[in-house]
């Protein structure tokens, strides 16, 4: 096993003489073997181990074994102690995720700290298969039925050769010491059901089934190499960001033969389930106005544009806005100044500034989101007019509605900020002193 390890490094160009190694050391068996591979190919590494509280002194023990093995070999080692469950619950994640995020974070840290280029993680064979089970069963695209990655950036997985047959095997006959996390018997665990309950009968089938899947897996990966340089292409002609909104070219999508695999891969990252996607490409021919919906996201079907935007909770705070206020930055930036009349040569056509006959304005003002109900005497009518309404006929999508702010003074409103002023208080020839307001 110790020259399949050095030929698995050699083959894929995985670590050279130049990188500095961070080894992920658990205590378990797969990261122990690792280890000491690592060792006695001569290579120079460190270790980190993530004690994540989960198991009592069964989790202090894994410590104390690590620690013994890297201080008997002159190993540098890195240990941290995290609260993971209470992690989990801050951050609303399992205990699975919540521990993945908090390893990596970690890992991440000690690279820019002390300058390690490659993170190791002693993932083998049998994951794969594992992996592959696990993402089909929750659905998944191409993507993720390629398996565990070799190379993912500067993480490596040198051990992916080998099975977990293989790997005990090696432990026993080199003595090499290692902790069992009893976790890993309890079937509670999704992967853990795959590997005790479905990975067994899928062996009564094929008894190489694992091996099977992992070639299979192999196979997909070069597969789904060639679709994501199409995709790659395919991004660059249909989406643009502007700041923190996405925008897929509807035209485009509409005209692509692979458009509902194009939009799986590009959204399903930011939680939209395939029954949504299925109702966004039907939609591609659709009226404008649809909006769906993922946890975190919101896609709005605009006219020309799906328009990606992180979904954000809407700010009812209000801001007085005192007579001897100059500006305001939150929740939007304003500037405001007051002039005489004569001062005045020409109203600005700038929807951006408001100028306001100043003695009909009761302070403080308001600044607040517009409300549904919200009405106002849009500038040039005689009549109220919704502002829902209005901003329909602006033709305002729903993305910048959300955004919409208005300023009030005793609870009338006098401008929908960067779009209309309340025709009743504009400037008049009877108007003396003139309220300017500026949006930036």
């Amino acid at each position: 096993m110790q020259s399949k390890f050095v030929d698995f490094i050699r083959d894929n160009n995985i670590v050279s003489a130049s990188d500095k190694i961070l080894l992920g050391v658990s205590g378990g068996i797969d990261s122990m073997v690792m280890l000491s591979l690592f060792r006695k190919a001569g290579f120079t590494v460190s270790a980190a181990h993530c004690n994540f509280s989960l198991r009592g002194e069964e989790s202090d023990g894994d410590e104390m074994l690590v620690e013994h093995e890297c201080e008997i070999n002159s190993i540098k080692l890195h240990r941290i102690k995290f609260e993971t469950e209470s992690y989990a619950k801050e951050h609303k994640l399992s205990i699975q995720v919540a521990a993945r995020n908090l390893r990596y974070n970690w890992f991440n840290k000690l690279c820019d700290e002390f300058g390690y280029s490659k993170i190791v993680i002693a993932h083998n064979r049998d994951d794969v298969a594992e992996t592959l089970i696990l993402n089909l069963t929750r659905g998944t695209g191409l993507k993720g039925l390629s398996g565990i990655k070799v190379v993912n950036g500067k993480i490596i997985r040198p051990l992916l050769f080998a099975s977990r047959d293989e790997i005990t095997r090696y432990a026993v006959q080199n003595d090499v010491s290692f902790r069992n996390d009893s976790s890993n018997a309890s079937v509670k665990y999704a992967r853990n059901r795959i590997r005790h309950k479905v990975i067994p009968e899928l062996e009564q089938l094929n008894p190489s089934a694992k091996k099977s899947i992992f070639e299979t897996a192999k196979h997909i990966n070069e597969a789904w190499n060639l679709v994501e340089d199409y995709l790659i292409n395919l991004k660059g002609k249909l989406v643009k960001q502007e700041n923190d909104r996405v925008l897929f070219d509807i035209r485009g999508l509409s005209n692509e033969k692979y458009s509902k695999l194009f939009l799986f891969e590009e959204l399903s990252p930011f939680g939209f389930s395939y029954e949504t996607l299925e109702q966004v490409v039907a939609s591609i021919h659709g009226q404008s106005g649809k909006v769906f919906y993922s946890s975190s996201h919101q896609l709005l079907r605009d006219r020309d544009f799906f328009i990606l935007t992180q979904k954000k909770e809407i700010d009812l705070s209000i801001a007085l806005i005192e007579k001897e206020c100059k500006s305001i930055d939150f929740p939007i930036k304003l500037r405001f100044r007051i002039s005489e009349e004569s001062e005045l040569d020409e109203i600005p056509r700038d929807k951006n500034i408001a100028v306001l006959d100043y003695d009909k304005l009761a302070f403080p003002l308001n600044l607040r989101p517009w409300q549904p109900g919200d009405r106002f005497m849009p500038f040039g009518m005689d009549k109220f007019k919704k502002i829902s309404d209005f901003l329909i006929d602006q033709k305002i999508s729903l993305v910048e509605k959300d955004q919409i702010y208005v300023l009030t003074s005793n609870d009338e409103i006098i401008w929908v900020v960067g779009k209309r002023i309340d025709d009743r208080f504009k400037v008049s020839p009877k108007t003396k002193n003139i309220w300017h307001s500026s949006f930036i």
